[in-house]
């Protein structure tokens, strides 16, 4: 059975393709997609701007949304990020279908899991010939350095043969400070084009305090050390003459949790499913809410969760996938159902 199962997936990656749609007019030459595991929105207010400069200058220089969701089916943190960098939701046929939120065995993929090969924003990034990176302070994140290596990831079919491993650097710290510091320095040296960094600090004070926004909790706390880190990346990005006003900068969470206890369960609880979502930098316009750019494309939620089958959606994480490889110039990511369009507007 396992024999069988093996070269399925072999002929699976032989016949999978990554192509993009045609190349677009590029707004950036490098974006950062950020995942702060577990950042409720309503923890960026509570600390306020003498707490929180940074988020805040975000908010000032870019486009932003305290109202944004997560997957449907979904609060927790593999299959969320397996929605940011796929622009797949978790269920059903066109899901990707992740579930599991725990380390995988060394031979787990998500195309093993799925029974087919699973594209991501790491194929089209990297197939289009650009530099991609991959920083995590989570050792269950290995799932997406075992699904697109040398071994796992599908041949390149775009142009110049860059081959199958889709994530140039891998790197896993839980120590965020230090993971931050390498990346940086990784930066000033030869930029990733496109990254995904993800950050574990709020989740970590969750599980151990709960979700408690008042000020001084562990929580808060937390939040607050994220902030002076993102401080640490504005200041690089500016400072650097490749990166000044070429680097765009997505900032969403997997989920959020629950101020009373310590856990973002269930899926159903708005505390869990409320989520911000932050662009700045190339092509983004400046103190603008992103539901007032898409007032005919999106939907502000109030406190529900829509389903994915409603005919107006409204800003989730999932959305970052397709555009971030929209701002840097390439169509969406091949059988993604999440702003596939790449109609999310973030310019002025």
């Amino acid at each position: 059975m396992h024999l069988f199962k093996d070269i399925c997936l072999h002929l699976v990656l032989l016949a999978a393709t990554t192509l993009s749609l045609p190349t677009l007019s590029a707004e950036a030459d490098y974006v950062i997609q950020i995942s702060v595991d577990g950042l409720r929105s309503d923890a960026v207010t509570a600390l306020g701007p003498s707490n929180a400069p940074n988020f805040y200058r975000l908010r000032r220089e870019g486009v932003f949304t305290d109202n944004a969701r997560t997957d449907v089916d979904a609060t927790v943190t593999l299959p969320n990020h397996t929605t940011q960098i796929t622009g797949r939701g978790v269920a059903g046929e066109i899901g990707h279908n992740y579930t599991s939120n725990g380390t995988p065995v060394p031979t787990a993929t998500l195309h093993t899991n799925k029974g087919a090969y699973i594209s991501s924003t790491f194929d089209v990034a990297h197939d289009n010939g650009l530099s991609t990176c991959l920083y995590v302070s989570k050792e269950k994140f290995i799932i997406y350095e075992q699904s697109y290596n040398d071994i796992y990831g599908a041949s390149d079919k775009m142009g110049i043969d860059n081959g199958r491993n889709k994530i140039d650097a891998y790197l896993f710290s839980e120590e965020t400070a230090d993971l931050i510091t390498a990346y940086l320095n990784a930066m000033t040296r030869s930029p990733y084009n496109y990254c995904m960094l993800h950050l574990r600090d709020p989740d970590a004070a969750g599980h151990g305090s709960t979700w408690n926004v008042t000020p001084g909790s562990g929580y808060l706390n937390a939040v607050a050390r994220i902030d002076h880190l993102l401080g640490k990346v504005l200041t690089t990005i500016e400072n650097d003459p490749t990166l000044n006003r070429r680097t765009t900068i997505i900032i969403t969470s997997d989920h959020g949790g629950r101020s009373s206890t310590t856990t973002h369960q269930p899926f159903s609880d708005a505390q869990n499913y409320t989520i911000p979502f932050y662009v700045w930098g190339a092509g983004a316009a400046t103190r603008a809410d992103l539901y007032t750019l898409n007032a005919t494309g999106r939907a502000a939620p109030g406190t529900r969760q829509p389903a994915y089958s409603e005919p107006v959606q409204p800003i989730r994480n999932g959305d970052a996938a397709n555009l971030a490889l929209q701002l840097l110039g390439f169509g969406s990511v091949p059988n993604s159902s999440i702003n596939v369009s790449q109609d999310l507007n973030i310019a002025p």
